[in-house]
């Protein structure tokens, strides 16, 4: 097990408060779960669409989704286990000639949990996915449900020897993955361009602060610094 490190989130946490852009999304969302805290389908709508497009998530059937999701609380109730978020992400698509076709929209329905249902729901997208079985594991896992990284996610929580929130350690994993990604560093085998553009500017910078913050979110690397733990 690679242990992740306070310094880590630390770093995290401030890269991520200095991009303004980051800042005003959550912002936004907040101000939204305040001005329409119901599940109603109009309410619900509301909240699929601002998702959609400050996350870029590629739902192109918000009207069908909005829907899915205010019938499945209506019918259940918030339930703030990690098989509802499972339950929510599945979404029969009923409009545009695309009846009884099925999506999961795993990645949408996390954030969406995230931020509207409770922050103990961890989002769930490809780096943070691949840096928790990276932390857990040291091999890439494919997860076949939600509630399976729910579990990982948390066990890895449950290893760390300091407090921290599911929000900053969803910094950390996911911003420590796009560099990972960026500089070719496991658990990702060669450097790539394809990375969040606002993260970029950030890795490019040569300001002494930002870099010394870049080097201790990969500080397990090196040398004396790397700690693992069987």
């Amino acid at each position: 097990m690679v242990q992740v490190l306070k310094e880590q989130v630390e770093s995290a946490v401030k890269l991520y408060e200095s991009v303004e852009d980051f800042q005003n999304i959550d912002k936004a969302l907040k101000k939204i779960r305040n001005t329409f805290p119901d599940f109603s389908f109009q309410s619900t709508l509301v909240k699929v669409a601002v998702v959609n497009s400050l996350y870029n998530t590629n739902i192109f059937r918000t009207l069908d989704v909005a829907k899915h999701i205010s019938e499945v609380v209506a019918s259940d109730g918030i339930n703030l286990e990690p098989e509802f978020v499972d339950k929510m992400s599945l979404m029969v698509l009923k409009s545009n000639g695309e009846d009884g076709k099925s999506k999961h929209y795993v990645s949408f329905t996390s954030i969406f949990a995230h931020n509207f249902l409770s922050e103990k729901f961890p989002i769930y997208n490809s780096f943070v996915t691949k840096m928790v079985a990276y932390h857990l594991h040291e091999e890439v896992k494919k997860y076949v449900s939600y509630t399976d990284f729910y579990h990982d996610f948390y066990m890895l929580m449950n290893s760390l020897d300091f407090k921290t929130t599911i929000s900053d350690m969803h910094k950390y994993l996911w911003i420590s993955g796009e560099y990972r990604k960026f500089l070719g560093l496991k658990p990702w085998e060669h450097p790539s361009q394809e990375i969040n553009p606002d993260l970029k500017k950030i890795f490019l910078k040569k300001d002494d602060s930002i870099k010394n913050l870049l080097d201790d979110l990969v500080k397990d690397l090196y040398g004396p610094l790397f700690q693992e733990s069987i």
